[in-house]
């Protein structure tokens, strides 16, 4: 920041008088905040959109996740009020300012580690950087353009409060499209958000410093102010726009930020290969004869009946992984679909580090455009089932829960 005292205000004048044209009126600080605020709208309705309603219902059934979404987004809106306030000559961000909106992020992150499992907590993998920028792009750029429409006279910091509005923001994103951000590596995410957030700042102190351009003399110096103006305008904001939308689009399809579980991975071929040929190999003329056909291969005798709900049992084949893992898979076929059932027997419950929510002790989960459930059977040794379909979450959750109570 350079200090007040320092700028010489009638040389300023001298050397730009010069370069006075008309321009267009500089919106007031509340009208830019809210064109900022509905691009956010706009951007959480094109991610529920394409991802889906159903990843909002898991939201609303994790209230730590989703109080931490409404902290973050709060925190965004507080950054980005701040940094178009910051452009206005005499109105410079305050340290009361920054750790208020530091504070609320810390906040988030709380609520968010509170309302997580401690095995999550321990295990979770960093969020993707490369994701955190596809959603941060373009309301950065948006917010970096409004914020250079003024004259910030500390434009590092102003830079900084526009990389926090804007990473803020993807962190609120990540909790709808994604499992909740969880910084349990460490202090690797901090880390790596911070030397984001440094870049933004870099960013300012160049495209930011309308003083220190103002202050250069001579023809030559008018010559580099005149180039780095037209590339910002004519070249860099197109390429820039047309990326971060690139960007933000191909983080927010379907599949993009999900990790593979191999558990989910299982019922989901052996729901499409059940589609193309399913044939039995234990008996499966009724329930309880295929439950003995399990059980006389060491699997419980645990099945939920799907009959009352409309769907039919095909029929259940009993066949173990490549390293021996025992494996059962029950078919139940319906008139729009079916349901595949999965057991099969683990050292450990280690439920996935994805975003679900929890019903009688039930785990609901969605993947690769299924709903899914699933299970730790107990007294039966260590066994788990995932049952899948392709429906959504809402009419899944009540099929298993009809066929559970």
């Amino acid at each position: 920041m350079s200090p007040g005292h320092e700028i010489d205000y009638g040389a300023l004048i001298d050397g730009s008088i010069k370069d006075f044209q008309p321009v267009k009126r500089l919106w007031s600080t509340g009208a830019r905040l809210v064109c900022w605020m509905l691009l956010e709208a706009a951007i959480l309705i094109v991610a529920v959109w394409l991802q889906g309603d159903d990843n909002l219902r898991v939201l609303f059934h994790n209230s730590g996740q989703l109080v931490a979404a409404g902290l973050f987004i709060s925190a965004s809106i507080a950054a980005a009020f701040i940094a178009l306030k910051s452009a206005i000559p005499g109105r410079e961000l305050s340290w009361p300012q920054l750790a208020i909106a530091i504070a609320v992020v810390a906040a988030a992150f709380g609520f968010e580690l509170a309302g997580a499992p401690s095995n999550e907590i321990r295990e979770a993998a960093p969020t993707s950087m490369q994701q955190l920028l596809g959603l941060a792009a373009l309301p950065w750029l948006s917010l970096f353009l409004a914020v250079r429409r003024g004259v910030p006279l500390q434009p590092e910091a102003t830079g900084a409060a526009v990389g926090l509005a804007a990473f803020c923001f993807a962190f609120a994103l990540c909790q709808i499209i994604s499992q909740p951000i969880l910084p349990s590596s460490g202090i690797g995410l901090v880390l790596s958000c911070a030397a984001l957030i440094a870049l933004s700042a870099l960013a300012g102190r160049f495209w930011l410093n309308w003083i220190a351009h103002w202050q250069q003399e001579g023809v030559a110096a008018e010559v580099s102010t005149s180039k780095w103006a037209a590339f910002n305008a004519g070249t860099a904001f197109p390429l820039a726009l047309g990326a971060s939308i690139v960007a933000l689009l191909f983080v927010l399809s379907p599949g993009q930020h999900i990790a593979r579980v191999p558990d989910f991975d299982l019922a989901i071929e052996g729901y499409e290969q059940a589609l193309v040929d399913f044939r039995s190999n234990v008996p499966s003329t009724s329930m309880e004869t295929m439950l003995t056909a399990y059980v006389e291969r060491g699997m419980p005798a645990y099945m939920w009946d799907f009959g009352p709900e409309g769907f039919t049992l095909v029929g259940g084949r009993w066949n173990p992984l490549p390293d021996g893992t025992p494996v059962t898979y029950t078919w139940f076929r319906g008139t729009k679909g079916g349901v595949m059932c999965i057991f099969r027997q683990t050292d450990a419950f280690n439920p996935p580090l994805l975003a679900h929510y929890e019903r009688h002790h039930l785990l609901f989960y969605r993947y690769r455009g299924f709903s899914l459930c699933l299970i730790n059977v107990g007294g039966y040794g260590n066994f788990i089932s995932v049952i899948a379909a392709p429906m959504p979450l809402k009419q899944f959750e009540n099929l298993v829960l009809a066929a559970t109570l």
